[in-house]
Formats: C-alpha cells, sequence, structure tokens
C-alpha cells in the first residue's frame, strides 16, 4: 500500500501534468495564430496602410513641470500630463525644427516665445504622411518578439511536463530518473528567464528548481543506500 505522502505526490502530479499539458496547447495555437499574423502584416500593400488627421497645437513648457536640457531639447513630463510615444517622453531636435513621436511621426515644431524658464512652441503637421514600411516593421517585429516568448513558454511546459509525469507515477521520489528532469527543468527555466528579457523571478525560480534537483540526487543517493543496506 502507497504511503500518503506518495499518494500526495502522484495526485499533484497528475494534475499538474494536465495543466502544463493544456497551457502547452494553448501556446502552439497561439504561435501558430502568430505565424498567421505575421504572414498577413507582410501581405499588407503599403497604399493599405493609412491614417488621416492634422497636428495644430501650441504647448509652453516651464521649467517648474519638465526637465530640461536646451540645444536639443529633450522634455520629460514629471506630472504625466503629456504622452508621446511609449514612454511619456518627447525628443525635439531643434536643427531640424522636428518633433518626433514614436518611431513613425514627425511634426514641425516653431519656437513662438521663451523667458528664463520657460519656453512656447507651436507644433503642425500631417498625421497622413508617415513612414508607412516602418508601421510593418514595427509589426512584424513585435509578432516576433511574442512568437518567441510563446515558443520559449511551451518548451518550459514541455520539460514541466515530464517533472509532473514521473511525479504522477513514481513509488519514491528520489529517482535517478526524476532527478535528472528537475535538473533539466531548472536549467531551462533558467535560459527562459535570460532570452525573454532577464526576468529575476524566473531565474530565481530555475535556480530554486535546479537546487531542488540536487537536493533530490541526495536523497537519492541516501534511498539507494538503504536499499542496498536492506
Amino acid at each position: 500500500m502507497k504511503n500518503s505522502n506518495i499518494k500526495t505526490i502522484n495526485g499533484i502530479g497528475k494534475a499538474c501534468s494536465i495543466i502544463s499539458k493544456i497551457a502547452f496547447v494553448f501556446c502552439i495555437i497561439g504561435a501558430v495564430c502568430i505565424l498567421i499574423a505575421q504572414v498577413a502584416v507582410l501581405a499588407i500593400p503599403l497604399d493599405k496602410i493609412n491614417l488621416s488627421g492634422k497636428a495644430d497645437a501650441t504647448i509652453t513648457v516651464d521649467a517648474e513641470d519638465f526637465n530640461i536640457s536646451l540645444g536639443n531639447l529633450h522634455l520629460t513630463d514629471s506630472k504625466g500630463g503629456i504622452s508621446f510615444g511609449n514612454d511619456d517622453i518627447v525628443s525635439v531636435n531643434t536643427d531640424e525644427d522636428k518633433v518626433e513621436l514614436g518611431d513613425y511621426w514627425s511634426l514641425d515644431i516653431e519656437e513662438i516665445s521663451s523667458e528664463d524658464s520657460s519656453a512656447t512652441y507651436k507644433l503642425t503637421g500631417d498625421f497622413s504622411e508617415f513612414d508607412k514600411k516602418a508601421v510593418k516593421r514595427g509589426l512584424f517585429t513585435d509578432l516576433l518578439e511574442g512568437l518567441f516568448t510563446v515558443a520559449a513558454t511551451a518548451v518550459t511546459l514541455f520539460f514541466a511536463n515530464k517533472v509532473f509525469k514521473e511525479l504522477a507515477k513514481c513509488e519514491t521520489p528520489f529517482t535517478e530518473s526524476l532527478v535528472k528532469k528537475i535538473k533539466v527543468l531548472g536549467w531551462v527555466m533558467i535560459g527562459y528567464g535570460v532570452v525573454t528579457g532577464l526576468s529575476l523571478t524566473t531565474v530565481v525560480a530555475g535556480l530554486t528548481v535546479l537546487m531542488l534537483g540536487f537536493v533530490f540526487a541526495h536523497g537519492a543517493e541516501l534511498q539507494k543506500e538503504s536499499d542496498e543496506t536492506l
């Protein structure tokens, strides 16, 4: 008759195995969808990418609200009142009299007035004039990053499922087969954390799993010595 702890390990292993399989399937479906989306992006004709609208605005920059460095003016909103692009930052190249909005648009900028601690600018432009190829490249790159993350997740789930399957049927968790699978999973998780943007949480979790692999390895050695003694 199985020990109650082993029964619990088997039950949790079975549940985790099912969950990891389902998550793995979703990852595969997600990867296929992303691939289809990438093909669709590449197939979009440039003349189908359109945007209409004109800009005509006046902004006053006050040193009390912004960190200002003149020359190539760099504005950082400390109150969250202006949002351009992804980082709430406007980079103004005063040599070319342009303000860049993200990677695709730029507006004409003209200084109307200036004082010791503030300056007023007029922004004008046509949003229909933008880099359409850059838009396609940006979409494709974002999808590629998503595909890479989904693929890395699928690989991690694949090796995690191997551990869970072993736990679902084991008579004892201290076996060389399970130890090997746990160590591999630990290294895979560390690799996942590194390649997907150096996720410290995932790296630490991977190190923890790897450490458990060595703990189980020691347990397996003791189990083997005990069996030989008996």
